[in-house]
Formats: structure tokens, C-alpha cells, sequence
């Protein structure tokens, strides 16, 4: 009932970065995306979202204490419309764009305290959608991700 009644509820204007945040679709894919490695092996680590939020903080100049409105913003209607074609969005970013979402994403799962496979073969995922090569050793380190990769998307 309270995901309906939002639909109602006029639309609130998020303050500074945060409220640019909301209105660019294609910056909140990458966010989506990045939030998506932390959530990856199903348990929030600390280690992880930290470095999620710093990230957040350096790249899209999003203020520690906004990270509340942030999240809920992440599991709002407009957040899960814009989730549905994420990838269609993220193909509007050019190839540096491109590279620092999953240079982000890199650092993201590095944070991982246990280094979850499922995290690996995310990011490999995401780098074959985003059209992108993964010369990344860090993530070859894994085994079966690098022959998962050759197998499955090749």
C-alpha cells in the first residue's frame, strides 16, 4: 500500500547533488549498478557499502550525510523503472564513462572481506554489457570466472 500511495504523494525535491542525482537517469543507472555489486552474494558488508558510498561521494559529489535519502531513493519507484533498462541508459555513456563504472565497480567487490566469485562474474557480466574488455587481473584471479567468460559469452 505505501508503494501506491508514492504514486500519489507528490514527487519531494531532493537537495544538492542528490536532487541532480534523481532527475539524470543514466547517473542513477550507475549508481543502481554499483549498489548492485554490494547486494551481489545477497549480504551487505560494511567494507563494501563504505566503499560504495565513498564513491558516490568522490564521483557523484552525493554528501555522506544524504546517504539515507540516497538509499531510499535507490528502492523508489523511479529508481526500479530506471533499473528495468539500466543498460540501455549506460549505453549513452562514452567508453571513459564506461571504463570508471567498472573501475568502480572493481573497487566495490575488492572491498569484499571473502572476495565472492559471484561478485567476479558480476563484473564480468557488466563489462561484457557495457561493451567493454576486462583486462582487469584482479578479477582473473578467481577461479573458473575467466574460462566462465570464454565459455558463456563467446
Amino acid at each position: 500500500m505505501a508503494s501506491i500511495a508514492q504514486f500519489f504523494e507528490p514527487e519531494r525535491h531532493l537537495p544538492g547533488a542528490l536532487g541532480q542525482v534523481a532527475e539524470d537517469p543514466v547517473v542513477l543507472a550507475e549508481i543502481l549498478v554499483l549498489f548492485r555489486i554490494v547486494l551481489a552474494d545477497g549480504v551487505v558488508q560494511p567494507s563494501q557499502l563504505t566503499a560504495f558510498e565513498r564513491i558516490c561521494e568522490q564521483h557523484f559529489g552525493i554528501n555522506r550525510r544524504d546517504m539515507p535519502e540516497l538509499h531510499a531513493l535507490l528502492d523508489s519507484p523511479k529508481a526500479r523503472s530506471c533499473d528495468a533498462k539500466a543498460f540501455t541508459l549506460l549505453g549513452q555513456l562514452d567508453m571513459a564513462a564506461r571504463t570508471t563504472l567498472l573501475e568502480h565497480m572493481v573497487e566495490i567487490a575488492r572491498a569484499s572481506s571473502d572476495g565472492a566469485e559471484c561478485d567476479s562474474r558480476l563484473i564480468l557480466r557488466m563489462a561484457d554489457l557495457l561493451g567493454l574488455e576486462p583486462v582487469l587481473p584482479e578479477l582473473q584471479r578467481v577461479p573458473g570466472a575467466v574460462e566462465e567468460k570464454r565459455q558463456g559469452y563467446e
